[in-house]
């Protein structure tokens, strides 16, 4: 997903420059994990991603919407872990659903090529440990847009935050949506949910669209519980009426568009 900061504002305020953030249930089953279904009943049927700008969201209903919110950039150069706090005030309706998600980055430049060490690994994990003493977050979103090459380095880093993670805090994930058709990679992390980014796709924005207009349903499990949407992009696709939808937007987002999303 695109890049962002962060900075505390008032009371309602979910923000803090020096703080930074991450969640689980494990549910298991033949052939691979799938959602944890308690999510269903804890966490609202719409999320609207707050990245990194000025979102007054306090217009929502928290029995209706719930914000995942970009929290903090973690980027790895070298054997060193770069903390990009989110700088912007998020303000949001008493009672929300909060979810802090951490975006993490690795620098691919020879001379400053990520090592993807234990010490790296170790460092992200107290990292987003930390975005739990944000106010108000009930559970933790990874955003990592993983290459073949660091997908060993994910699943060690992913097992080793589940475990460090209090067990009533959900763990979850966004993937890419060409993972959720055809590569199947991750179906063993230990997440409650993987939401399918279905925008800003590139080369396989055309098979996932198609994909999706046949009437197709994810084929990894764990991504069949919810839709990952840009407002800008919208999908001409059946869906299913139960899954959980996550909502991008590329500036604020604003009252009105709430009812265009109905």
């Amino acid at each position: 997903m695109p890049q962002t900061n962060f900075r505390r504002n008032s009371r309602r305020t979910v923000a803090g420059i020096l703080l930074t953030f991450a969640v689980v249930c494990l549910v298991g089953c033949a052939g691979g994990r799938t959602v944890n279904s308690e999510l269903g009943r804890t966490m609202p049927p719409r999320m609207l991603w707050a990245w990194e700008r000025k979102e007054d969201l306090r217009f929502l209903d928290p029995a209706k919407f719930g914000v995942a919110f970009h929290a903090q950039t973690l980027k790895l150069t070298k054997n060193e872990v770069l903390f990009q706090p989110r700088r912007q005030p998020l303000e949001t309706a008493p009672g929300t659903y909060i979810i802090a998600v951490t975006r993490i980055e690795t620098e691919k430049k020879a001379e400053s090529r990520a090592l993807l060490s234990a010490e790296q690994r170790a460092k992200l994990v107290g990292l987003v440990r930390r975005t739990l003493e944000l106010p108000h977050v009930r559970a933790v979103q990874i955003d990592y847009d993983a290459a073949v090459s660091e997908r060993r380095f994910y699943r060690e880093f992913m097992n080793d935050l589940r475990a460090d993670l209090p067990d009533e805090i959900p763990l979850t994930m966004t993937a890419l949506a060409s993972w959720c058709i055809g590569d199947p990679w991750f179906n063993d992390l230990p997440v409650d949910e993987a939401v399918p980014m279905a925008f800003v796709m590139g080369a396989d924005s055309d098979r996932v669209r198609d994909f999706l207009a046949k009437g197709n349903d994810w084929r990894e499990p764990l991504c069949r519980g919810s839709y990952g949407f840009a407002v800008e992009e919208p999908i001409n696709a059946p869906l299913r009426p139960e899954r959980r939808i996550y909502y991008f937007k590329s500036s604020a987002w604003e009252r009105a568009d709430i009812d265009k999303l109905r």
